[in-house]
């Protein structure tokens, strides 16, 4: 059986955003043909729970103790940012790279001989430079300078903007410069990949592979009405929080107006206090939760009004996958092999998200929305799918 080090950023368990899902579903993917060791941070001290779940499908795991968000990393947060200017490498990489990490990284590939070494997120790559490159995989889940660019496009504050549009241009020259060297680069979406190839690199190493789920398909029974709306995601990304905002905004208060008794679930950790201060009898702000099949079975639809990002949104195939409808922006629903009014409803205006509300109150039209992204799933997003296109990547 060939060995696998698997490096990434967050430790992959409980599976309470998309990241982790992915990550977790690419070592589940693996643990019958290959032996995994996993490395990785954690924020919180207390991983033994975490640590015994991943066990069952990695051979060992290492998990790094290190504060990245709270408040009181803050300043340290922003003496980072601003050395950050004058370094080669992007901010969301130099905030990952950690001497204790380093340490482990060195004393496993002195101590087993690893045949794949795989980096998971264009963040943990400040590692490579210890590493045979010849071996290295490196995972995307998003192409990263593309959501700097994007945010950076929409950004009205001077300041913000200047930072980003560095941190952008950095990202692009370091991201595209990572690709080339290693063997390997997995990609989400064929959107993705168009934006790493240049007249100097033709992308000739990179493979496609999407985000791919277990099947948890549960018959949710449709009382023929649409009552609860469910918007889910780590509140912390900054598009997240961007769409959210815009849906608050722009497209909450004339949808109520148009269809009586609407409540809106905003589920995901770390809502900003703008947020927060949504709250209503009608919104429901809820923080982080154990269970979001809890929020999935009791709404109705899932919007998913995205205008920044790359790669793909785990939240849709989860909600594809568990039989509630998606209406998403064209950027949200990104390398998902959909047919607009077939497997998922598009909408990038408010006019279209409220007027995608009633059609989806048509029962005919709702079930077939429902079953065929089911079958979507079962195509081209299932863990078996999976399982075959990494073992084609190692061949």
């Amino acid at each position: 059986m060939k060995n696998i080090l698997f490096l990434t950023t967050e430790i992959p368990f409980p599976l309470d955003n998309g990241g982790r899902i992915r990550t977790y579903n690419l070592l589940k993917a693996m643990e019958n043909d290959f032996r995994v060791d996993l490395v990785c941070f954690s924020e919180k001290k207390d991983n033994e729970l975490s640590i015994n779940e991943l066990k069952k499908i990695c051979f060992d795991v290492k998990v790094v103790h290190k504060i990245f968000t709270n408040s009181s990393s803050k300043i340290t947060l922003m003496k980072n940012m601003l050395k950050g200017l004058f370094s080669e490498k992007p901010f969301i990489v130099s905030k990952f790279i950690d001497n204790k990490y380093r340490t482990i990284v060195k004393d496993m590939t002195e101590s087993v001989k690893y045949d794949y070494i795989i980096a998971d997120h264009l963040n943990i790559c400040g590692y490579l430079d210890q590493l045979d490159l010849s071996k290295v995989i490196l995972s995307e889940h998003n192409c990263e300078y593309l959501i700097l660019e994007r945010r950076y496009l929409e950004e009205k504050n001077f300041l913000k903007k200047l930072y980003i549009k560095n941190e952008y241009i950095k990202t692009e020259k370091y991201e595209k410069n990572i690709c080339k060297k290693v063997a390997k680069t997995i990609m989400l979406t064929e959107e993705d990949k168009s934006k790493l190839i240049d007249e100097s690199y033709k992308g000739e190493n990179v493979e496609i592979i999407p985000i791919c789920i277990e099947d948890l398909y549960v018959k949710k029974q449709y009382s023929k009405e649409i009552k609860n709306i469910l918007f889910l995601g780590t509140m912390s990304w900054y598009p997240n929080e961007q769409g959210i905002r815009w849906f608050l905004d722009n497209v909450w208060t004339d949808m109520k107006k148009t269809y009586e008794d609407l409540n809106l679930y905003i589920v995901g950790k770390n809502p900003s206090e703008s947020i927060l201060k949504q709250s209503s009898d009608s919104v429901i702000v809820t923080g982080y939760v154990d269970d979001v099949n809890e929020y999935i079975e009791k709404c109705d639809l899932c919007v998913v009004p995205l205008f920044i990002g790359g790669g793909m949104r785990v939240k849709i195939l989860e909600c594809m996958s568990k039989g509630i409808p998606v209406i998403s922006t064209s950027i949200g629903a990104e390398g998902i092999k959909y047919t607009d009014n077939n497997e998922i409803v598009i909408a990038n205006t408010c006019d279209e998200f409220i007027e995608s509300v009633g059609k989806l109150k048509d029962y005919e039209f709702y079930e077939k929305i429902k079953d065929n992204a089911f079958k979507l799933i079962n195509d081209e997003y299932s863990l078996s799918s999976l399982r075959y296109k990494l073992k084609n990547v190692m061949k």
